[in-house]
C-alpha cells in the first residue's frame, strides 16, 4: 500500500487515545496568541457583540484564574 494514502494516526490508534485537543487562540491576559487557550469570562451584551476572554495555562496560574467551564 502506498504510505502516502495511510493516515499517520488513525483514530483507534494508542496515540489518538492518550492526546489532548489543544486549542490556539488568543490570550487576553499576556496579549498574545498561544496553545492550550481556556475561556475565562463571556460577557453579554443585550445589543451588539458580546465579548469573551480567554487565557492561556501559564497565565491562569500566574493569575489564579478559573476557567468558565469549571466553574460550579
Amino acid at each position: 500500500m502506498n504510505e502516502s494514502t495511510q493516515d499517520q494516526n488513525p483514530a483507534n490508534s494508542p496515540a489518538a487515545a492518550t492526546a489532548e485537543p489543544m486549542t490556539y487562540g488568543y490570550c487576553s491576559w499576556h496579549r498574545g496568541y498561544s496553545a492550550g487557550i481556556r475561556v475565562i469570562e463571556v460577557v453579554e451584551q443585550g445589543t451588539g457583540p458580546g465579548r469573551v476572554q480567554s487565557a492561556c495555562g501559564p497565565c491562569r496560574e500566574k493569575h489564579a484564574l478559573v476557567p468558565y467551564a469549571d466553574r460550579p
